[in-house]
């Protein structure tokens, strides 16, 4: 019976500019590329892109002997392999085909976010902000995320980078009472060259003010409202801390509040761990005040979110 062995990943202090790496496939000059201390120097953090190649699961059997498992053989291999120049070799050519499957990137029309942000008449959340707070505040929030409606009544919220260009978007359907249906559409698409930045993230270059994320787009615009001496940016579902998107506030320290539940705390408390490679310093805010998810269902709060206490 095979047993897996935890890894305890420890960067080398000494960088290799020597290298080509193997998620960019660029000369390491600029030193970005940091490798684990006794692993093959194909594994390793790039502070360029923000990918890291990591090392194979290693299994140990009941004799002690240590194994990986071999993609391409589908099978498993002693963990001496792993040095082997024709596994690395493997490693290597598995990794450029990944790479070069992806998409172009590919960047959205603003003209669009300004037509979305025209179309009358508004979609059913801007209604319902708009009887809770003066017009004044949500003219200026739907502005500031630009916050647009769809032809049969959706929600659109826009995805722009730190340049101003538009990556993608999300289309949320509510209820007149502001409360989100369980319809939604994302038209644009990782696979035709689409990705995902935080949202809010092109207010982050306007100004120094504090940055605070939370999981969804409408809280996001709801605590902005609320304290609009923040930057409020989104990260889009309880896994959606992705290096990708968190990238853009490396050196920057920043709060991030999850929803109520036991899971969300843990995965932020985790990312808030590993973010530190991207040199983020993270703080969770965790609004359960000790209490289980058994007991938060209980009073009614199991998975909600700074917006339920603020509307």
């Amino acid at each position: 019976m095979y047993h897996k062995i935890e890894q305890h990943l420890v960067f080398n202090k000494k960088r290799n500019k020597n290298l080509v790496t193997p998620c960019c496939h660029k000369s390491n000059k600029n030193l970005k590329f940091v490798t684990y201390r006794n692993y093959p120097e194909i594994y390793g953090y790039c502070h360029s892109c923000g990918k890291a190649t990591l090392p194979p699961t290693i299994y140990k059997d009941d004799l002690g002997n240590e194994f990986y498992w071999n993609v391409l053989q589908k099978k498993f291999e002693s963990v001496l392999h792993l040095y082997d120049k024709s596994v690395l070799q493997n490693i290597k050519s598995i990794a450029t085909s990944k790479t070069k499957s992806i998409a172009a990137i590919k960047h959205i029309d603003f003209y669009e976010v300004t037509k979305s942000m025209q179309l009358l008449p508004e979609n059913n959340l801007l209604g319902h902000l708009r009887s809770k707070y003066c017009n004044t505040k949500i003219d200026f929030i739907k502005k500031k995320y630009y916050i647009g409606t769809v032809k049969d009544g959706g929600t659109i919220f826009w995805n722009i980078n730190k340049d101003g260009k538009v990556q993608k978007s999300k289309i949320f359907y509510h209820k007149k009472n502001g409360k989100r249906t369980t319809h939604f559409k994302v038209p644009f698409v990782k696979d035709d060259g689409y990705y995902d930045c935080l949202f809010g993230e092109h207010l982050l270059f306007k100004n120094n003010n504090p940055i605070v994320l939370v999981e969804g787009e409408k809280t996001a615009i709801v605590c902005a409202i609320h304290f609009p001496n923040f930057n409020w940016l989104s990260y889009g579902g309880i896994n959606g801390m992705t290096n990708d998107k968190m990238k853009v506030l490396s050196g920057k320290n920043i709060f991030i509040v999850p929803d109520l539940s036991e899971k969300a705390i843990s995965i932020a408390n985790k990312r808030a761990e590993e973010l530190k490679v991207l040199k983020i310093s993270a703080k969770i805010w965790d609004m359960r005040k000790g209490l289980s998810d058994e007991e938060l269902i209980e009073k009614g709060f199991y998975n909600c979110d700074l917006e339920d206490f603020l509307n």
